[in-house]
């Protein structure tokens, strides 16, 4: 059966929200990150770890955290605490940015180097969570003699899923992912992606083991189409700064509850076990990062008629196509 997790997108929910989300069934939360970036955006770690206190079972990340632009000690150590207070939860989906150039000069950190470092941070935090001493020797981090305790409860430490969009990305996930989770991909671009990943892994030995298929895919969820397209167009034009109606049918799922389920399912059909889902919603363009009585209102709601319309009709269609 497929899994199914909601991002809040950086934005702080009120607490019932999430609470919400477990209560209704979804697998997991999500959130993305910017550091510097064009609207308001919170930082992942910290949300996270607010998540983590207020759920039980769902299981949290991020979806991506912009690894390269962090240092590799203390994301490890970051991520390790996250995992200890939500008893072993965490899953990391680590992208490399570039989008978004002026965060990589606000943070000092060269575009040019942003594969190495995500490559290198995530063989570090391995080994960081291995429990064990160790030094590393890279092309951008050295260490000598380090070690890191508490580890993460999950062994080895929380699983690492990749992102991304280039070639590169998929050689990388072929090589050091326990997953890919691309987004605004359609169906047959996952398909393509995950054979590349695939033949990328036969010259390395093959995938790790656990090797999750994931997307993330943005869904505008109403009764009424046009208004479902209407609020795609708006939502997403706002989120990454620009006109976004020439792609918004062929990268955004829209429409009533029966034409997003069967889109969905499309990725399911094409081996996809994991969708993390951007609700978009009429206050899903957050001007600011608190929750007003009015967001926190329309959130619920849009989380209840997701988890009540959307998740279920996609889990019977995904265990229909299973058989």
């Amino acid at each position: 059966m497929i899994e199914v997790g909601v991002t809040c997108g950086g934005v702080w929910w009120p607490t019932e929200a999430f609470q919400a989300i477990e209560e209704l069934g979804f697998d997991t939360i999500w959130t993305g990150e910017h550091i510097v970036f064009h609207r308001p955006i919170l930082d992942a770690t910290p949300l996270l770890a607010a998540v983590a206190a207020v759920t039980k079972r769902v299981r949290i990340g991020p979806a991506a955290i912009l690894v390269p632009l962090r240092n590799p000690t203390i994301l490890a150590k970051e991520l390790a605490t996250i995992d200890i207070i939500s008893g072993g939860r965490l899953t990391v989906v680590a992208g490399v940015g570039g989008d978004y150039p002026k965060e990589f000069e606000a943070c000092e950190v060269p575009m040019t180097e942003r594969g190495r470092r995500t490559t290198e941070s995530i063989e570090i935090m391995r080994r960081y969570w291995s429990g064990e001493h160790f030094s590393y020797e890279g092309k951008v981090h050295t260490l000598d003699d380090v070690w890191m305790d508490p580890t993460p409860v999950q062994p080895g430490g929380p699983p690492i899923w990749l992102a991304g969009r280039t070639d590169a990305a998929l050689r990388r996930a072929a090589r050091i992912g326990d997953g890919f989770m691309p987004y605004m991909y359609t169906p047959e671009r996952c398909r393509e992606a995950f054979e590349q990943i695939e033949a990328n892994a036969e010259k390395h030995g093959g995938l790790r083991e656990g090797f999750v298929r994931s997307c993330f895919a943005y869904v505008s969820l109403d009764d009424d189409p046009a208004k479902a397209r209407e609020l795609a167009i708006r939502d997403l034009s706002w989120r990454y700064g620009k006109d976004f109606e020439p792609w918004i049918d062929k990268y955004c799922v829209h429409g009533n509850a029966e034409t997003c389920a069967a889109r969905l399912q499309e990725f399911a059909a094409i081996g996809v076990q994991h969708l993390a889902l951007g609700m978009i919603h009429a206050e899903s363009v957050a001007l600011d990062t608190s929750p007003s009585l009015g967001a926190s209102a329309s959130t619920l709601d849009a989380i209840e008629r997701f988890g009540r319309q959307l998740l279920p009709a996609l889990r019977t269609e995904a265990a229909g196509s299973a058989r």
